[in-house]
């Protein structure tokens, strides 16, 4: 916060404007009840401020204190004190969700008022001089004023943004922790899973058909491979790296997968065991989807045949031609031969085309 001093010289406030200001003094005095009338009259013309004044002892008390600062204006004495009083009238605007812009609005018929006078009843050679003088004090109340908002929707933004900034690292920090929840809740649960494939692999030897436990033993090593994909999924997650979505859908078709081999010997109903299949099916078929979406063809002249079709007449970016070097094209250190390692491409990329 500046001091009184620092802001007059910001605003260039000198000796002899305060004294052209303490001069208006006696002037303005006589004007006082009539800036009282002219002030009140234009706040209550907004329905909004006039809302707030429509009790009779708050507007005789808020006339009576708009005055005081009018006469104060023309003090000549604009001290550290001074400007404690504006920060204080500054912060009771705030207080009362008074709107900024009326704070300004009002200095503008303020600034008004005072000029007609001036232009009616002050020398034409030191209008000038006083209507300068007049400008500065003016901008200077009007900064003081106004700060008190400014402050107050720093404050509000800062101990938002404090709030904040602590809730989303709680929030980080608790999806951790239920992350390492989730990856020791898999490890239980895959060594469940070899006990139930140990399980299986006794039932073989245990008087059930051979083939119902080879079939029974098959399921739950599918079930052990999504255990092994669902942990090293979490692992990477911990590590940073995103779930790819197919992973989930894996988990889907290899439970439906296992539902199918163990239904090939439970003797289910016909209707049943379509579904089954039709919905293995369709999960597959997501699967394939997801797979080619995530690989995606790169389109460049080093491996795609499609990438040349798109634009035959010339080196797509990332060709040799071009001159610039594709993000998915790996150089070896030997010959600088690029190594796509784009594994959707449909033909060699050990060699440049």
């Amino acid at each position: 916060m500046l001091s009184a001093n620092r802001t007059k010289e910001h605003y260039q406030l000198t000796k002899e404007d305060e004294l052209l200001l303490k001069g208006l003094q006696p002037l303005m005095k006589q004007h006082r009840d009539g800036f009282s009338d002219d002030f009140y009259e234009f706040v209550m013309s907004y329905e909004e401020t006039a809302d707030f004044f429509a009790d009779k002892e708050r507007y005789d008390r808020h006339k009576l204190a708009i005055a005081g600062w009018f006469t104060r204006l023309f003090s000549g004495t604009y001290d550290e004190a001074y400007f404690r009083y504006l920060r204080h009238v500054g912060k009771i605007h705030v207080n009362i969700n008074l709107d900024g812009h009326y704070v300004n609005t009002a200095m503008a018929r303020v600034r008004q008022f005072i000029t007609e006078i001036i232009q009616s009843q002050v020398p034409e050679e030191e209008r000038g001089k006083i209507s300068i003088a007049v400008g500065k004090l003016l901008d200077m109340n009007l900064d003081v004023l106004t700060s008190s908002y400014r402050q107050a929707e720093l404050k509000k933004y800062f101990l938002s943004f404090r709030f904040e900034s602590r809730l989303i690292n709680w929030m980080e920090r608790f999806t951790h922790g239920l992350s390492l929840i989730l990856a020791f809740a898999l490890a239980i649960v895959s060594l469940a899973v070899v006990g139930l494939f140990i399980n299986d692999i006794v039932g073989i030897f245990g008087g059930s058909k051979i083939e119902n436990g080879v079939i029974a033993a098959l399921g739950s090593l599918l079930i052990i491979w999504m255990m092994i994909e669902l942990l090293e999924t979490e692992i990477s997650h911990l590590k940073g790296r995103k779930i790819p979505i197919k992973i989930f859908v894996g988990v889907v078709l290899v439970a439906f997968i296992r539902k199918v081999l163990i239904g090939t010997f439970q003797h289910e109903q016909l209707l049943e065991y379509s579904s089954k299949v039709g919905t293995l099916f369709i999960l597959g078929i997501v699967y394939w989807l997801i797979t080619r979406a995530d690989r995606g063809c790169c389109g460049c002249n080093w491996c795609c045949p499609r990438g040349r079709k798109k634009q035959p007449h010339g080196p797509r970016q990332g060709s040799p031609a071009c001159g610039r070097q594709a993000p998915h094209i790996k150089y070896s250190s030997e010959d600088r031969s690029p190594l796509c390692r784009n594994f959707s491409c449909r033909t060699s990329s050990s060699r440049v085309r």
